[in-house]
């Protein structure tokens, strides 16, 4: 009788699902010189992967038996479910490890971890905080959760996808995640609604984006340094740059790009950010002192 352990063993590591992160995890992992099998429910997508040294198992039940850790990264938790869900997988989770780079809630991740422990396996929750030209980036970020004794066995195996490479405790792991992507994506989207708001002054959007971005990249980089030492010291005496300086600056920039008719949504709640801190009584502080404002929101 065929056995796929048999038929595909002997590998350093396993990718299941060949998406754009998946692929690329792949590839980053051979040109490392990494015995790579692999696995996708469309094979085709693996030709490539194929070409360059990986070995295409014909089941996920022989990728995750294949390598001593499996790397999945697939569309959702149902299609992680519906992988180690399958009758067949358990026998092939037995002392394996499980790194899901899957987008999903913690108690998703929780019962997985449940499920792979049932099996005899061990389970990893990874966080991938890159597109997916990024990963192997030695600048690249990736957050972990779950068994920290597997994640330490194969921590130089996923230093390989990203540079820098954290383990915390379920909670913090979330939380971090989220408020990461949180102020990631505003601050993309606010250079977005820039750099369109450029055109309504008849400026070039290609050539304005360029000029935000090379002026913006110490001015921002500093202000945030410098944010995190008073937070550090809970120091928010102002000597470079009070909340009601920045509150008068801020409405003569919004009219100026309304009376030029742009669209800034987001800078219009950065001034009502701005607006609330300095009526809660944080306008002879630095800016900031406008953390001070959210946290009071929060609770």
């Amino acid at each position: 009788m065929h056995n796929p352990i048999d038929a595909c063993s002997g590998f350093d590591v396993s990718v299941v699902g060949l998406g754009a992160m998946g692929t690329i995890m792949a590839q980053v992992l051979l040109k490392q010189g990494k015995r790579v099998a692999v696995w996708n429910r469309s094979p085709d997508k693996a030709q490539a992967l194929v070409a360059a040294g990986a070995h295409l198992c014909d089941s996920a039940h022989a990728a995750l038996a294949a390598s001593p850790v499996t790397i999945l990264v697939l569309l959702d938790n149902a299609a992680v479910l519906e992988v180690l869900g399958s009758a067949s997988v358990p026998p092939a989770l037995a002392k394996r490890t499980v790194v899901n780079y899957t987008t999903e809630s913690q108690e998703e991740s929780m019962a997985l971890q449940a499920l792979v422990s049932r099996a005899g396996g061990h389970y990893v929750k990874g966080m991938i905080v890159a597109y997916p030209r990024n990963i192997g980036h030695p600048q690249s970020y990736c957050i972990h959760t779950g068994e920290r004794e597997a994640f330490e066995q194969h921590r130089a195996l996923l230093q390989v996808l990203a540079g820098h490479t954290l383990f915390l405790p379920w909670e913090e792991t979330y939380a971090f995640a989220a408020l990461l992507h949180a102020h990631a994506f505003a601050a993309m989207v606010t250079f977005y609604e820039a750099v369109g708001a450029s055109q309504a002054f008849g400026m070039p959007a290609a050539r304005m984006a360029r000029q935000i971005l090379d002026a913006s990249r110490f001015f921002v980089a500093d202000a945030l340094e410098e944010a995190v030492r008073r937070l550090e010291q809970q120091d928010f005496a102002s000597d470079q740059a009070r909340l009601d300086v920045h509150a008068g600056a801020f409405a003569q920039i919004a009219q100026a790009l309304q009376a030029g008719g742009a669209w800034t949504p987001m800078f219009d709640a950065v001034c009502q950010v701005v607006q609330r801190a300095e009526s809660m009584g944080y306008g002879d502080q630095d800016i900031a002192a406008a953390t001070k404002a959210f946290a009071t929101g929060a609770r």
